[in-house]
């Protein structure tokens, strides 16, 4: 297994152990409402938590706007909930397409308003652009997907409490290699593996 920098070590155990305390609470169906989320998350992250909850449909009896934030904690009633949005909303925001919104934001947080990047049009991106983004992205502070080879039966939700049979990789290109590598020299079915975005 090749060595992870030590952010991506990070994100991988948090991850991790996030999921696992997603499962065990899960299975459990023990429902506690711990305060200590009042102080850490905004009124605005309640309410957005509440809206997940509900599919954007939240009841009408709920007035998001007139709701203090005992009330909107009280209403999504589980820590369980707020744990599985966090896991969510980390999910997306690490894989989130690269947008012309995404390019500016990364740019003005490091101060290269001035940067080629910033005035190129995406779909005339290159690899070599790619590549300098997510380096960028990096030093920004970005969270970088990585990819891995796993058994086709590993599920979703199991994938950051199942080891890969290959290491991580930063690009989905690389790992497509260590894909076929893996299919040409072991005489692995292609059906028996998958890449799975972590």
């Amino acid at each position: 297994m090749q060595k992870l920098k030590p952010q991506d070590r990070h994100r991988l155990l948090i991850q991790c152990f996030l999921k696992m305390l997603q499962q065990r609470m899960e299975r459990d169906k023990v429902e506690n409402l711990s305060p200590v989320f009042i102080h850490i998350l905004s009124k605005e992250e309640l309410r957005s938590i509440l809206k997940w909850l509900y599919l954007d449909k939240v009841p009408e009896h709920y007035d998001l706007e007139t709701m203090d934030k005992q009330e909107l904690h009280e209403a999504i009633g589980d820590d369980f909930h707020i744990l599985s949005y966090t896991i969510e909303k980390w999910k997306q925001e690490i894989e989130d397409k690269i947008t012309p919104q995404k390019v500016y934001d990364v740019l003005c947080q490091l101060q290269l308003e001035t940067h080629y990047l910033m005035t190129k049009i995406l779909a005339d991106w290159d690899e070599y652009d790619y590549s300098n983004f997510r380096a960028l992205s990096c030093k920004a502070g970005t969270e970088q997907s990585l990819y891995a080879v796993f058994e086709s039966s590993v599920k979703e939700e199991d994938k950051y409490t199942t080891p890969p049979l290959s290491r991580y990789y930063k690009t989905e290109w690389e790992a497509q290699e260590e894909l076929a590598d893996m299919i040409s020299q072991d005489e692995i079915q292609a059906s028996e593996l998958k890449l799975m975005i972590l």
